[in-house]
């Protein structure tokens, strides 16, 4: 099994510590109880280890970050191990959370937490025996041993709901013999380390730069994994002719109608790029024409009525000399001409009867 990192969570008396045994023992894990870190660091007399045995003095909960921080050494000592079990840590969701940061800084995370789900008075019966033999007094107290578990309940619930969000909460039923209780473990370890390999498998295609023929030019491929690349891409290559099949009717009737569009468009750009030609070419060819031409028709419209009147005129004229005069007409011109006449030779008479001055 390669590197995997599991939270083993269980009240008191659930066998925690029983398991973590077995699987250090079979899948070679590095057991990490935060009870027997902060103890060893206390022991060793280090800097956080001090630190702990003062608040520890007063009767005070050790700080989380002084928890991470023993956590983290434990990490660094432990890098090329296969992963690491961690036992009643963490058990706030402040934990979880630095524990989580801890281990991306080291490209690691948390594959799972498996809860060992527990009746209540089978644990008070089994906590109780192990005070008999044990000589603990905090196993030898009903009373104590139900707060235990009732705090148990309360702050790790907080913890549970985190890990169920993430997907990677896993219970299992605690009450069978060891052997029953540890075979259920590693039934859901492997499936769990199967999920894993799934999603990265699915991660890697979704990134995968390389082609097919790539992969078979690798001297180290395993065969299965060779095998899997393929059939994933027969698949998506199905699925990518089926969306083309899809997807190139439409396409083809739009590009039809957008070329239709743009023949339309053309034709009147043409049309109307051939009129403005012509009217340019008139104005170039005659410009002084045109307006000649319209100043004449509107000269000849204004003057055809006066030469009608004229016309008329002289056609009445005509007809006056033409006809013969009448007798009645004749007689009184002819009177009129006599005294005209006569008064003309009285005028006369008058000028030559005024005799002139001598001069002296």
């Amino acid at each position: 099994m390669e590197k995997f990192n599991i939270v083993l969570f269980g009240p008191p008396g659930a066998g925690k510590g029983t398991q973590s045994q077995l699987l250090i023992d079979k899948f070679g894990f590095t057991h990490l109880s935060t009870g027997d870190l902060l103890r060893a660091e206390i022991a060793a007399g280090s800097e956080l280890g001090k630190k702990a045995k003062e608040i520890m003095d007063r009767g005070e909960l050790v700080s989380d970050e002084i928890v991470i921080d023993i956590i983290e050494k434990k990490v660094q000592e432990n890098i090329s191990h296969k992963g690491f079990i961690f036992d009643g840590f963490p058990r706030t969701t402040a934990q979880a959370i630095a524990l989580d940061d801890l281990l991306q800084r080291y490209r690691q995370s948390i594959n799972g937490m498996i809860a060992l789900e527990v009746k209540d008075e089978i644990l008070l019966e089994r906590l109780l025996n192990r005070g008999r033999t044990s000589g603990r007094p905090d196993d030898q107290d009903e009373t104590i041993i139900r707060n235990r578990i009732e705090e148990y309940k309360n702050k790790t619930l907080p913890v549970k709901e985190y890990y169920i969000q993430q997907g990677k909460y896993h219970s299992i039923p605690g009450e069978g013999t060891v052997e029953e209780v540890f075979n259920l473990i590693c039934e859901r370890l492997e499936f769990i380390k199967a999920e894993n390999e799934l999603t990265q498998l699915e991660y890697d295609i979704e990134n995968l730069d390389l082609t097919i023929s790539d992969i078979d030019r690798l001297p180290e491929t395993d065969a299965m994994f060779e095998l899997e690349i393929k059939s994933v891409s027969r698949a998506m290559d199905e699925d990518n002719h089926e969306d083309e099949d899809v997807i190139t009717k439409p396409a083809i009737k739009k590009i039809s109608s957008t070329t239709k569009s743009k023949i339309t468009k053309k034709k009147s750009a043409s049309a109307k790029k051939s009129s403005k030609a012509k009217n340019n070419s008139k104005k170039k060819l005659k410009p002084n024409s045109l307006s000649k031409r319209k100043s004449f028709a509107q000269k000849t419209k204004t003057a055809k009525p006066k030469n009608k009147i004229s016309k008329k005129k002289s056609n009445n004229l005509k007809n006056k000399k033409v006809k013969s005069p009448s007798p009645k007409k004749s007689k009184v011109s002819g009177k009129k001409s006599r005294t005209t006449s006569a008064k003309t030779k009285i005028k006369r008479s008058t000028k030559k009867a005024t005799p002139k001055k001598k001069k002296r």
